[in-house]
């Protein structure tokens, strides 16, 4: 914690403002030399030293304001240096798919998992991506919390950008061998952990050749969250269900089968609550290095309790100058 100050060259403003207290100190000085020729009374010397002490806290006061000071606070985070965690949301529009016109979307689901795990993981970089027809990374591993929450809200979008392939089914979960041959992780870190969140209703692929990818040292290790029942429609504004939708009954075999070929884990909506799989990814990554990051600044601005002390000597000032 330190005070610094913002704007420090205002203070010249407070040294402006005493030269109205040395005309004033060379006023009374001259008074006092006349009354001592006269041979007249001098005056009460504590009321000149509140009215002296008044206005110069008044100056000292409103140049300290204007230097706008401040408290900075660095907040430090500690964070793992081995591990980095990538989120994958699907972002196809069989996402959109929910029980009823008014009810959570699959995808809105979904974020909002990510952001509690993410919650759970804090002292884990993560980071953020969306699966349709390809990967698109949206923001790699980091630390920052705000920087996470603010790309999962804002950017992150079904169909943002929308699938290269006009197939009723766009995902293709084959893409997410892009995590292992594109350089999503930090090359130095060890522990690779990713977390998929999709419904699974994906264009064939090869659960074996994924598999061998990401069980290539380092290795990947996977969690799969699947999303959706049979009973769950794509709906349109008026409340109607696009035709072209219907839900893929195999996908959770398909979740599972590649979460087996990955090495990983599966598990349903249901059963996938926050700290659940927030423990499962903290066996997967171990204990390991930690870094203390200093950049958190927090600052608290006090200028404004310096201009309302202000207020107490010029208060005083006014009153004296009414009497």
């Amino acid at each position: 914690m330190a005070i610094d100050f913002l704007t420090p060259e205002a203070v010249i403003l407070a040294v402006g403002a005493l030269i109205p207290v040395v005309l004033l100190l060379d006023g009374e000085y001259r008074a006092d030399r006349v009354r001592v020729a006269l041979g007249l009374r001098q005056p009460v010397s504590s009321g000149r030293r509140l009215l002296v002490g008044s206005i110069v806290a008044v100056a000292f006061l409103l140049g300290l304001a204007a230097a706008q000071p401040v408290v900075a606070v660095n907040g430090g985070t500690e964070s793992r240096r081995d591990a980095e965690v990538w989120f994958v949301l699907d972002s196809s529009r069989s996402m959109l798919a929910s029980s009823a016109l008014d009810s959570p979307t699959r995808f809105d689901r979904a974020r909002n998992d990510a952001h509690e795990i993410r919650t759970e993981l804090r002292d884990v970089p993560s980071g953020v991506a969306s699966l349709t027809d390809r990967l698109l990374p949206h923001v790699f591993p980091t630390d920052d919390a705000g920087v996470f929450d603010a790309v999962l809200d804002r950017v992150v979008g079904i169909e943002k950008p929308p699938p290269a392939s006009f197939n009723v089914t766009a995902t293709t979960l084959g893409a997410l061998t892009a995590l292992a041959n594109r350089n999503f992780y930090t090359r130095e870190i060890k522990h690779r952990v990713v977390i998929v969140f999709t419904d699974a209703e994906s264009q064939p692929f090869a659960a074996e050749s994924i598999g061998r990818v990401f069980l290539r040292p380092p290795g990947i290790r996977t969690i799969f969250i699947r999303y959706g029942n049979l009973e769950e429609r794509v709906f349109t504004l008026d409340g109607g269900t696009e035709s072209g939708y219907s839900p893929h009954p195999e996908a959770p075999a398909v979740a599972r089968a590649l979460a087996a070929a990955t090495g990983g884990e599966a598990f349903e909506e249901a059963s996938s609550s926050a700290a659940r799989v927030a423990a499962t990814v903290r066996e997967l990554i171990g204990s390991g290095e930690t870094q203390v990051d200093d950049d958190h600044r927090h600052e608290v601005p006090l200028a404004p309790y310096s201009v309302a002390l202000a207020f107490l000597p010029l208060g005083f000032l006014i009153w004296r100058r009414n009497l």
